[in-house]
């Protein structure tokens, strides 16, 4: 199979991370994945992606990945500013086809426990239901949406817990690597 999986990483203050940087070193220990921190990308281009650029980073994998914390119920902006610039019209969508049968998946922390993602929870809703833009974005470009991989509790994850996290991110990733 040798399919090829492009992480874009997300956060604010990766090096600050304890979770998401780990999960992210995981990922780029793995053959046939790249990591990319869209954030310092973004940081380098006066606030605006070269969509160009990324398209052609996007077209050269098969397997799509957003890794982040989850902040007030969605991506950090960097996210949202990516698919604005990047998801083109009549590249990814409307004359294009370029992200057709493209896997999508988002790796996300939380910092709640996964009881509190759920109709009896604190946040009254799942994880798919605050993930819905996202799910008709996949709908809208044709890509093939998964399941979410959601790290919760992860103010208070011990180092094993991070350790099993990050063991069952790359599970994961090679899953789609073959």
């Amino acid at each position: 199979m040798n399919r090829k999986v492009l992480v874009l990483v997300s956060h604010p203050n990766l090096d600050d991370s304890r979770i998401n940087d780990a999960l992210a070193a995981g990922a780029a220990s793995l053959p046939n994945v790249t990591v990319r921190h869209i954030d310092s990308v973004l940081e380098s281009h006066s606030r605006q992606f070269d969509a160009e650029t990324e398209q052609q980073i996007i077209d050269a994998h098969d397997v799509l990945v957003f890794q982040f914390p989850w902040y007030w119920y969605s991506a950090p902006a960097a996210v949202k500013q990516y698919l604005d610039d990047v998801l083109t019209r009549g590249w990814a969508y409307i004359g294009g086809s370029a992200l057709e049968n493209k896997p999508l998946v988002f790796a996300i922390t939380t910092g709640g426990a996964e009881q509190a993602y759920s109709a009896d929870g604190q946040h009254k809703y799942t994880m798919n239901e605050l993930l819905a833009p996202y799910i008709a974005t996949a709908n809208m470009t044709k890509m093939i949406w998964n399941e979410p991989f959601v790290v919760h509790g992860v103010r208070t994850m011990s180092d094993q817990d991070l350790h099993d996290a990050v063991l069952s991110y790359k599970d994961l990733l090679s899953s789609f690597t073959g």
